[in-house]
């Protein structure tokens, strides 16, 4: 294996949830790698910050604001990559939210709102880049589950029901492209310093240090700490694995 199996120079990366946080950090990962990078979400103000940032490198960026919960914006967005780019080598389908709440306080809204998201929208991008992707006969799906689908925490059940549900659509859908010549994996992030993480963390002290104890390497992970296994995925290196579930979670899932 050579560094120049692991380069992404002048492949397309399609990124969902790309305006902040961990869509954020991968699309400029992938930027990094020399990816030009399709940017959606529902923002268009955090997309074009996005998309400056990847700029700065030397890349291209198409912005597009699309709620991946509806089919028709999300397959607008990838005929528009297409013209824009004439492919899509790489999905990073990251998109996704959570409400924290015991089970018995859910409420309809609230379980729609994890699942349409999560789950349905996951779909949705997928089903639209892999056509995409068959007629080219290669291509590289990152989904974004979570340590959430393989250890579930208090006050998480519906989330991590949503994110064990990721992991097996990506076992079942690298099953399914493989004989087309694309890979399908997924990463399981743990407690990364997002902006929405950090507020978490720091509104309750005591529960900040419950969960660095349950943390073997005794840190909160950093958003770009996602890129290493985002890109390794994304990259020729990686051509031999589909199906697979990686965790980066400083351990939590192996405590």
């Amino acid at each position: 294996m050579t560094l120049p199996e692991f380069s992404l120079a002048d492949k397309i990366a399609f990124v969902t949830g790309a305006g902040r946080g961990l869509g954020r950090a991968g699309a400029l990962a992938l930027a990094r790698a020399g990816a030009h990078v399709a940017l959606v979400a529902r923002t268009r103000s955090q997309l074009e910050e996005t998309a400056a940032a990847v700029e700065r490198l030397g890349r291209k960026t198409l912005v597009a604001v699309a709620d991946i919960r509806n089919g028709e914006q999300i397959e607008a967005t990838v005929r528009a990559t297409v013209e824009a780019f004439g492919r899509i080598d790489i999905l990073f389908n990251n998109a996704g939210t959570n409400v924290r709440k015991p089970v018995v306080e859910m409420t309809d809204e609230d379980w729609h709102t994890i699942i349409d998201t999560n789950v349905k929208g996951i779909f949705l991008v997928a089903r639209a880049v892999a056509r995409q992707m068959i007629v080219q006969k290669s291509g590289r799906i990152i989904n974004m589950s979570s340590m959430s689908a393989i250890s579930p925490e208090l006050n998480k059940v519906v989330y991590a029901s949503s994110k064990g549900a990721v992991s097996q659509f990506t076992k079942g859908l690298a099953l399914e492209l493989a004989p087309h010549g694309i890979t399908v994996n997924a990463i399981a992030p743990g407690y990364m310093m997002t902006p929405l993480v950090q507020g978490y963390l720091e509104a309750d002290a005591e529960r900040y240090r419950r969960i660095l104890q349950r943390i073997p390497l005794g840190r909160v992970g950093q958003p770009e700490e996602i890129g290493g296994a985002l890109v390794f995925l994304a990259s020729d290196a990686a051509r031999f694995i589909t199906g697979a579930t990686i965790a980066i979670d400083g351990g939590w899932t192996a405590s």
